[in-house]
């Protein structure tokens, strides 16, 4: 029956997330991939973990949590950072090396931002 292998592909699935380091990794793949995907390894990630617990200790109520977590949902930065830090995970910032350098880097907007300053 699928019904069985399902259920075991999900029960194996949770058992992995429950481990920090993986379930770190398993967020990180799906948020390169969309933000869709992110949405719902969150959501695996916290019914690994139980989102009941989730909710308490990151004061983000359980309705917020599902609602963010929908196919609709939208997460403000700050309740995504709370429910992050409650699984003892944090949101990073990185260099993207698949995409060209941006038009305007942070030397650059110094440079121009000092010329029009002397100028004045």
């Amino acid at each position: 029956m699928m019904s069985g292998h399902s259920r075991s592909y999900k029960e194996g699935l949770h058992r992995r997330l429950r481990n920090d380091e993986l379930a770190a990794n398993y967020l990180q793949a799906a948020l390169e991939d969309s933000q869709a995907a992110f949405l719902v390894a969150l959501k695996n990630v916290l019914d690994a973990r139980t989102v009941a617990a989730v909710a308490r200790v990151s004061k983000v109520s359980r309705e917020h949590i599902y609602q963010m977590l929908s196919g609709n949902g939208n997460p403000t930065l700050k309740s995504l950072q709370k429910i992050l830090h409650s699984l003892g995970l944090r949101l990073t910032i990185g260099l993207d090396k698949t995409h060209a350098k941006t038009p305007v880097s942070a030397n650059e907007q110094s440079s121009h931002h000092h010329a029009t300053l002397s100028e004045a």
